[in-house]
């Protein structure tokens, strides 16, 4: 069985002077992207904590994905403001209309795909996929149709269609939506048909975001109160859930993530403790503080004898930072 090796601080990182909403590597590992509510986009080198790029937005920055095909340095990103734009210099007067999707509202997910070229971009209740039609150009060529309402869902329920997470998932024919209030959804790219749902087994069934795992066969939800539940696709009963220490007079979309090529999960946190747990055994490896400030924001980048994870806080000035932790061996030790 792996051997898990707890991670250690490396940095902490101030760039932000409000709350940092997402964070991305690269496809390699060298770049780290962080976008926040101060509408700065600020590309740093993670192993020495240097900042080496930032480019100033109008809008908050709601979301970010950097294109995974390696050959190219290339960030999307998206705002409060409907601003998405795609970036390679990363200087200010790169162009802001770099997708076109004929809809102006606030950008709250991006995926990309590496096999189509394809992105996926939820855009008020819509969910837009585009492909590069230029230099740096995209438009949209197809937009998904409504979800369905979930079952024995109260006529007084929030029914606001928002996608919180998109993933592309079977060499890019299929595209995963995590809705707010209307489950996980599996839809053909091609013919736009729903394919599976998960409907949430938690009892307000609201969803803050979701991930896909490596092998594509489970999807991990964070269900915007005591944590993070496992999905095998298509089923609605959990297959294991992670319970985190929560605060009912908080409560805000925490992100979460597969690592350790799938065999570990994390969730951000409203109170501080970033839990790291075992995807098979359900237990709690570690325990990342961040002395009760809310990390809304996390990613992970592993690669043979290099692990890294970052967590982002949501604050304003001091209480804003970005932590680099590093596993001291390969997190995995066979």
């Amino acid at each position: 069985m792996p051997i898990f090796v707890p991670y250690l601080p490396l940095h902490t990182l101030h760039g932000h002077v409000k709350s940092v909403s997402c964070l991305a590597f690269s496809p390699t590992g060298n770049r780290l992207a962080s976008g926040g509510d101060d509408g700065n986009v600020i590309i740093w080198e993670p192993d020495q904590g240097k900042i080496l790029h930032r480019v100033i937005l109008h809008g908050p920055v709601t979301c970010i994905v950097w294109d995974p095909d390696d050959s190219r340095t290339r960030l999307f990103v998206g705002c409060g403001d409907g601003v998405l734009t795609v970036m390679e210099t990363f200087k200010a007067q790169e162009p802001s209309n770099s997708v076109l999707t004929g809809t102006k509202a606030s950008v709250y997910a991006i995926a990309a795909d590496r096999y189509t070229g394809h992105i996926s971009v939820g855009l008020g209740s819509e969910v837009h996929i585009a492909k590069e039609v230029g230099p740096k150009k995209y438009a949209t060529f197809k937009i998904l149709p409504s979800p369905e309402p979930l079952p024995q869902t109260s006529p007084n329920a929030d029914q606001r269609i928002r996608a919180r997470a998109l993933e592309f998932m079977t060499k890019g024919t299929c595209l995963l939506v995590a809705y707010l209030n209307h489950g996980v959804v599996c839809w053909d790219k091609e013919t736009a048909v729903q394919l599976w749902c998960i409907v949430p087994i938690h009892s307000h069934r609201l969803i803050g975001h979701a991930a896909l795992s490596p092998d594509e066969k489970t999807v991990l939800i964070s269900n915007l109160s005591d944590g993070a539940d496992l999905y095998l696709v298509g089923q609605s009963h959990p297959s294991n859930l992670f319970k985190s220490p929560s605060n009912s007079q908080t409560n805000v979309p925490v992100q979460v993530i597969f690592f350790g090529g799938g065999n570990s999960v994390l969730c951000g946190s409203v109170v501080g403790c970033v839990h790291i747990w075992n995807v098979k055994t359900g237990e709690c490896e570690q325990v990342l503080d961040h002395s009760g400030d809310i990390v809304q924001a996390v990613s992970a980048y592993d690669s043979i004898g290099r692990s890294l994870i970052v967590t982002a806080t949501s604050g304003t000035s001091e209480k804003t930072y970005i932590k680099v932790w590093k596993a001291q061996t390969s997190m995995f030790l066979s």
